[in-house]
């Protein structure tokens, strides 16, 4: 070869000319792979040209794990409680009188979410069980009717923690706290009104 003649001629022997090759190989295969990666990328940026928001909703990656905890996304909000309000109230005021039991969930002791979820279980409609829950389970409404759930928040704990059913006048029905009983409090005055996080409909 004409190269090989040149390089005799420049003093490189066989071994030098077998190391110069490789290089030149190498260099070659590098560019190759470079301008492959530089077209890869360059393909990528522009979308590819045909990839649709399905497709490309398709292979969006969904995190098995998340800090946020999901909760059931509710139906559409009902355009009034007038319907079972009063049936909600009456099943409410059925439990006054019974003892606060935190945990508790029969009429031997009761905690406030447990209440709501009786009452609401009785006219067929299931709601989780703690009270931060049933509100991600509800919709927000600005004017609560009869019927509706009003929620409190840093109580015992940061964050929403009590709830109670709404009967209208400011007035609730809620199971309070250790050592009193299900009875009628105000909503927005006084301690609940110092914690009132906002009124919540049920989806029907």
């Amino acid at each position: 070869m004409i190269a090989g003649k040149v390089l005799l001629a420049l003093g490189v022997d066989g071994a030098g000319q077998w190391v110069l090759r490789a290089v030149v190989t190498f260099i070659a295969v590098a560019l190759v792979v470079v301008l492959i990666v530089i077209q890869t990328v360059a393909l990528a940026l522009s979308g590819g040209g045909h990839s649709g928001p399905d497709v490309q909703a398709a292979n969006t990656p969904v995190s098995e794990t998340s800090s946020v905890r999901l909760v059931p996304t509710p139906g559409p909000v009902a355009a009034s409680n007038a319907g079972w309000g009063s049936q909600i109230i009456q099943l409410a005021q059925s439990w006054l009188g019974v003892p606060y039991q935190f945990g508790g969930c029969s009429r031997g002791g009761v905690d406030c979410s447990c209440l709501v979820l009786n009452v609401y279980a009785a006219l067929g409609i299931h709601l989780p069980r703690v009270a931060v829950d049933q509100f991600n389970a509800t919709q927000p409404i600005s004017d609560p009717q009869p019927g509706d759930l009003v929620f409190f928040a840093n109580t015992y704990e940061p964050g929403i923690s009590h709830v109670g059913i709404y009967i209208g006048n400011g007035l609730q029905i809620n199971a309070p706290t250790t050592g009193q009983v299900v009875s009628i409090a105000p909503v927005f005055t006084g301690y609940w009104g110092a914690h009132y996080a906002g009124a919540r409909r049920v989806p029907t």
